[in-house]
């Protein structure tokens, strides 16, 4: 098993979280769930396609897909895979993900589209050349390449308004004084969010109200002490929550993690918890 995660060079620190490339050898079908974490994912596949779709729909529209991106999400994804893995994970924030991409972020959280679909020619052609080189390190020094070429030719330059609300969003602040602080309204932000991360304030305040619940959790308290922690009504509110959104119920989710701490090997961003094994 290898598995090498490396941050971008500096000047895409402030758009990309990290890079992250792995080879499992072949196996028997794996299940993997995804937890929305606040940020994009695109995956680069060397090998065998994934099956993904939405625990919310009970994986009843299951898309194969090799290389994708995964946007805007506020419900689980279940992944399934048999054979071997072998690819890339390029972890963005979602603005981050708007200015590189150049798209409205809303239309990226249909299903989960293609890097053809996402980036044209130009994304088979990556994953092409990424497959083709012998070392992680060269791999990463051409997703830097790439990323920054992109990032410096980019159209559009998310709002400063969505980029701070972003920030306040994940500090905790109610949405009316998010908006007051950055003078817009709620039809006016609400509308900038769509555009530039791919779900509304309000979704992206429970994706990450969910995610401090789970790592004070996992990280040693009780779901009642997480409950408060995370600002909810109560102990019944945050449970049904991680139904909602993980498809599982607390105890099961904590089951399943097996004790894994936020930000284990399993997760893609320190601190969060953003996959479960299901088998």
């Amino acid at each position: 098993m290898e598995s090498v995660r490396r941050e971008p060079v500096p000047v895409l620190r402030r758009l990309v979280h990290h890079y992250h490339g792995f080879q499992l050898p072949d196996a028997a079908d794996r299940a993997r769930l995804e937890i929305p974490s606040g940020a994009v994912t695109l995956l680069i596949a060397f090998a065998e396609p994934i099956r993904i779709g939405l625990a919310s729909e009970g994986e009843s529209r299951v898309y194969q897909r090799g290389s994708f991106l995964s946007a805007g999400r506020a419900v689980a994804a279940v992944g399934r895979h048999r054979g071997r893995i072998h690819g890339m994970e390029v972890t963005l924030n979602h603005t981050g993900a708007h200015h590189i991409l150049g798209l409205r972020m809303a239309e990226l959280s249909d299903g989960f589209p293609t890097l053809g679909e996402v980036l044209g020619r130009q994304g088979d052609l990556l994953v092409e050349q990424l497959a083709a080189l012998p070392t992680w390190e060269a791999r990463f020094a051409r997703l830097d390449e790439y990323l920054t070429r992109r990032a410096a030719d980019s159209p559009v330059l998310p709002a400063w308004q969505v980029r701070r609300a972003t920030r306040l969003v994940a500090a905790g602040w109610p949405l009316r004084d998010i908006q007051r602080d950055v003078g817009w309204g709620d039809r006016h932000l609400r509308a900038r969010f769509l555009e530039q991360v791919g779900m509304s304030p309000k979704a992206m305040a429970r994706v990450l109200r969910l995610q401090t619940a789970l790592r004070a959790h996992l990280a040693g308290r009780s779901w009642a002490q997480a409950a408060v922690l995370a600002r909810y009504h109560d102990q019944a509110h945050l449970a049904h929550d991680v139904k909602a959104i993980t498809g599982l119920t607390p105890g099961r989710l904590a089951e399943l993690r097996r004790g894994a701490p936020p930000g284990s090997a399993l997760d893609r961003l320190p601190g969060r918890v953003t996959s479960v094994l299901l088998g």
